[in-house]
């Protein structure tokens, strides 16, 4: 018989997901089950901080890079709080993100889901994160009105850098076939 219910012996592991060398800085936390493979993970790290997923990534962990198409659990190489797997989605760019385990519960809603964060994603035609902070400085220079309306438009005019929408990262999660 089919159930849609979830296994209660699955653990939920609660993440702290930062940009690295974002400033100000940028981050979320997200609720994820701890047999999740880093296939999956790579979908709910890219919806929840919200990249598109469309882009190459690596994990790094356990001093190594792990292996492309290597699809561990993540129970499997996060144990303790504390400690911390790095994820870079689009390598060529560098966006390198730490994502350190912050605690291991029994699942007791449904996952993933995200339950804080601070400022809103870069737009992925940056190339990392100094060319987002050249962004930032050109999106508020007014010294080329027709370069500046340019900008907004690639960004979209609703772009606001400082703004985090919790409700939508987690219908971006929900939206994923996990």
């Amino acid at each position: 018989m089919d159930t849609m219910e979830p296994d209660l012996t699955t653990e939920t592991y609660h993440l702290h997901v930062e940009l690295l060398d974002s400033d100000p800085y940028i981050w979320r936390q997200i609720a994820v089950r701890g047999d999740a493979s880093l296939s999956e993970l790579h979908r709910v790290l890219a919806a929840a901080v919200g990249w598109s997923g469309e882009a190459d990534y690596v994990f790094k962990g356990q001093g190594k890079d792990l292996q492309a198409g290597e699809d561990r659990a993540l129970s499997t190489l996060l144990t303790q709080p504390g400690e911390a797997l790095i994820y870079n989605y689009a390598p060529a760019q560098g966006w390198l993100h730490k994502v350190t385990l912050k605690a291991i519960a029994p699942l007791d809603h449904p996952l993933p889901h995200c339950t804080a964060g601070e400022r809103q994603c870069p737009p992925e035609f940056c190339n990392g994160v100094w060319d987002y902070v050249d962004l930032i400085d050109r999106l508020g220079d007014g010294d080329d009105p027709d370069e500046i309306d340019a900008l907004w438009q690639k960004v979209g005019y609703d772009f606001d850098p400082e703004r985090f929408d919790l409700a939508a990262a987690n219908q971006r999660l929900q939206g994923l076939s996990l």
